[in-house]
């Protein structure tokens, strides 16, 4: 039976060097002789392929302590101090300042016989906190390894790149509200037009579109009622953005649909070009919404899981999904009313959302004609894609607030996914049941949500407080 929890992002090749980022590295320093705390040999194995450890360096006094700290190269991700167990004299307590001056997280491994945290250090945790250091007591071997990734990942973002293709218009407005996720992870936002993307188009001749029709669609795709000709316009598009990926360095895409591409009556959607680039490594998001392509960044790299994003809807807004599918899309007789405080559909542009093949129970996705909506009527046109979720699975739920300081993170499970055969502009909808869907729905600054299957609430949030982000869990 698929273990949905367990499966990892489906990747066909070694990535492009600039999607690619090494482990953290850690500094060990021990206080004084003696039977140190860790086993920093066994805390390396242990590690492997997740941090790579410097040789110890025993501290032998408080100037050579200082010097140490002081003199770490910024390859350095982490403090890891070593010291003797049950006694707390040691010199990061004496001489604390130059962990402050020097600014490097400080990391308290737990107790490997026992997998716990180290009781001795909770004081010199809560006095390094008190000085202003960002200084983590590893509870188990887990969080600490979620540690560890968060570090490696916050030092990947800094200096990267996604791009946003299209105007601005919507909400979340590279021009204006881009800056803040540079000044908070480091990344940058850039802005492309669709006339740069689709200038690139006469580039790609009948021989490349087959070349990915033969390599790539054979076994994880399958056509269900796209024309032909659209699903070449698809490729195209692909080959297109993957042009501007290459040309940027950038790690991801978006583009603007709604808001320019699909009302100015084009249907060159990159829906399956997010399929195929995510397969390479990249990120990719609806509407260029880079708020949840950031989303998606950190569950992708963070944990290595296939995620998705779509809109969200409560179903307790019957009005609102009325105006916009023409019908309220209410849950079926075996959910009562009763319950729907927490129940919400996942839609976007006809189907689901667009679902990987990995996260579907088939193991494939399906390219239809564009969905449409219910204001802008499916026509034949464009390449949609279309997946189911798997039905009681358990799943988490995230979005990052605009200002780049908060993650909301939610617990929920798919409850089915709904085919809604009537419904030209919504074949396919998710429906989700949370356990705070109020709560989730109050603090959330979008529609966009992503969802990754399995309960990953402790590591999201290990990673917000990496990141410098309130975690907010519902």
């Amino acid at each position: 039976m698929k273990k949905y929890d367990e499966v990892q992002r489906f990747l066909i090749e070694k990535q492009p060097d600039h999607l690619q980022y090494s482990p953290a590295r850690l500094q060990p320093i021990q206080a004084k002789p003696g039977n140190p705390s860790v086993d920093v040999p066994r805390l390396g194995q242990i590690l492997q392929g997740v941090a790579v450890l410097n040789e110890t360096i025993a501290i032998q006094s408080p100037e050579h302590w200082q010097n140490t700290v002081l003199r770490l190269d910024e390859s350095v991700d982490a403090i890891l101090p070593v010291s003797i167990p049950a006694y707390p004299t040691e010199v990061w307590n004496s001489h604390p300042q130059v962990l402050m001056e020097r600014g490097l997280p400080v990391i308290f491994w737990s107790l490997l016989d026992y997998d716990e945290p180290d009781f001795w250090r909770w004081a010199a945790r809560d006095m390094l906190h008190t000085l202003g250091v960002d200084v983590h007591l590893v509870r188990n071997r887990p969080e600490g390894i979620a540690l560890l990734r968060a570090l490696a990942l916050k030092r990947f973002l800094r200096g990267n790149r996604m791009v946003v293709i299209g105007e601005q218009n919507f909400p979340w407005n590279a021009h204006a509200i881009g800056d803040r996720v540079t000044r908070q992870l480091g990344t940058e936002v850039i802005v492309r037009s669709l006339e740069d993307m689709r200038g690139r188009y006469t580039k790609f001749s009948a021989e490349d579109i087959q070349t990915v029709r033969e390599t790539r669609l054979a076994h994880r795709y399958e056509a269900g009622g796209v024309r032909m000709e659209e699903l070449d316009q698809a490729i195209r598009t692909y080959l297109a953005i993957r042009d501007i990926l290459e040309e940027e360095r950038a790690l991801g895409f978006g583009v603007n649909c709604f808001g320019d591409l699909i009302i100015r009556g084009g249907r060159d959607t990159p829906c399956l070009a997010q399929l195929l680039l995510r397969e390479e490594g990249y990120i990719a998001s609806c509407d260029g919404d880079f708020i949840a392509m950031t989303g998606m960044i950190l569950a992708n790299f963070f944990l290595n899981k296939p995620a998705m994003m779509s809109n969200l809807y409560p179903v307790s807004y019957v009005g609102a999904l009325t105006d916009h599918f023409g019908e309220p899309l209410s849950p079926g007789k075996e959910y009562p009313r009763s319950e729907w405080r927490n129940f919400a559909r996942l839609a976007h542009c006809g189907y689901v959302g667009v679902v990987s093949p990995e996260m579907t129970p088939s193991g494939k996705t399906y390219l239809r004609s564009w969905g449409g909506t219910y204001e802008i009527k499916r026509d034949g046109r464009g390449c949609g894609v279309d997946g189911d979720l798997a039905g009681g699975e358990p799943i988490t739920v995230i979005s990052l607030a605009s200002d780049m300081k908060r993650l909301m993170i939610a617990e929920a499970r798919v409850a089915e996914t709904t085919r809604h055969p009537h419904l030209p502009h919504c074949e396919a909808s998710g429906l989700l049941e949370f356990r705070d869907l109020a709560g989730f729905e109050e603090a959330v600054s979008r529609d966009h949500v992503v969802v990754i299957y399995g309960d990953h609430q402790r590591d999201f949030e290990i990673l917000a407080g990496v990141l410098g982000l309130e975690a907010k869990i519902f």
